[in-house]
């Protein structure tokens, strides 16, 4: 599974709402899994929601997926009163202590609409702002899954190419993920990401340092850059990961974290590539894995978002962006989480990350 680059797309004007209902309407033309308008309807309501409620406007970042589209919208708002809001969409069978989980909600924000025409939505609402999102996909679910996953790729202002790219490969006990950040931003930074993603998509990622040297063939001919890769082996509770430069990770698990720190250096740019270290750190069921391009902030800190990670990997990854994004670069968030036992039919366990 690769992830398309997001479009982002601000809203500060009701001229602003044209636009975007317009630039997601050549994204969604053709896609059989929409039916005629109902994207630009969603849109429309997006953006109008941000207008009216999250002065002084805000964000929607949009792109195929699937046989539809998902749209992201994302301000620094007031937030939605908690009554209104409806539960997350993970999360224990039972209320959370302190947090009382409705068994519904009425969002009155203008987003109504968005919810009955959505496949998949999900609003996260704080006094820091609002993220709401909205996959609309006429086509059956994907099987369930051991794993839970997604990202935000967003590029550098003003292009329409990100530099950055990330893929996940996920199987029943393990899991392989890689994030690349071509060197500068634009075409050419995109060229050398596809090359290295290229060579992820060929063969499983059994040694993270061979794959690493293969990437840097694979990028001999573009600019070069710089990736994380890991492979997870839930079954054997252990994660291994190797990176060159800053794409940076953290394994999220019972309350704490283990940081993941690649080598300095680059891919690509000389005929040797540098001396990797895999670093291995636990793996613990329900576990997180994060990982980020140097487009997001290394301080960010999930302890301010409380009830975040029940919510879907795609609006986790979005509210690390708003949060911790540098405007002058492009900026990927990768969320991989372990579906808890509970929720696959297994005994819950407290010990298991919420």
């Amino acid at each position: 599974m690769t992830g398309t680059p997001h479009l982002r797309f601000p809203v500060g004007t009701e001229e602003d709402v044209g636009a975007l209902r317009r630039a997601v309407a050549r994204v969604a033309a053709g896609r059989p899994g929409l039916r005629a308008g109902e994207a630009e309807l969603a849109a429309t309501e997006l953006g109008t929601n941000l207008l009216r409620h999250a002065h002084p406007g805000g964000y929607v970042l949009f792109r195929p997926a699937g046989d539809g589209i998902e749209l992201i919208s994302v301000d620094h708002g007031p937030g939605i009163p908690p009554e209104r809001m409806p539960p997350p969409p993970y999360g224990p069978p039972a209320p959370v202590p302190g947090e009382r989980l409705r068994a519904g909600g009425g969002l009155g924000a203008g987003l109504p609409a968005v919810r009955r025409l959505a496949r998949d939505f999900d609003c996260y609402s704080t006094r820091t702002g609002t993220v709401v999102l909205a996959r609309l996909d006429r086509t059956p679910r994907p099987a369930p899954s051991r794993w839970r996953l997604g990202g935000v790729n967003v590029p550098y202002a003003g292009e329409d190419e990100s530099g950055d790219g990330w893929a996940v490969r996920p199987g029943d006990g393990r899991l392989e993920a890689v994030v690349v950040d071509g060197l500068g931003h634009g075409p050419a930074a995109a060229v050398a990401a596809r090359a290295a993603l290229a060579e992820f998509g060929r063969q499983l990622v059994t040694d993270p340092v061979a794959y690493l040297a293969r990437a840097h063939e694979a990028m001999r001919a573009t600019r070069g850059g710089v990736l994380g890769v890991c492979r997870i082996d839930a079954d054997g509770g252990a994660l291994a990961f190797a990176g060159i430069g800053n794409v940076t990770g953290r394994v999220l698990h019972g309350g704490g974290s283990s940081p993941l720190l690649g080598r300095p250096g680059t891919l690509g740019t000389r005929p040797a590539p540098p001396s990797p270290y895999v670093e291995r750190v636990p793996w613990a069921p329900g576990a997180t894995l994060v990982l980020t391009s140097d487009g997001i902030r290394s301080g960010w800190d999930l302890a301010g978002h409380r009830g975040l990670l029940r919510h879907d990997p795609v609006l986790v990854a979005a509210v690390l962006h708003r949060d911790h994004g540098r405007p002058a670069d492009d900026a990927t968030v990768l969320i991989v989480r372990e579906v808890p036992s509970w929720e696959r039919g297994g005994p819950y366990s407290e010990g298991e990350a919420t």
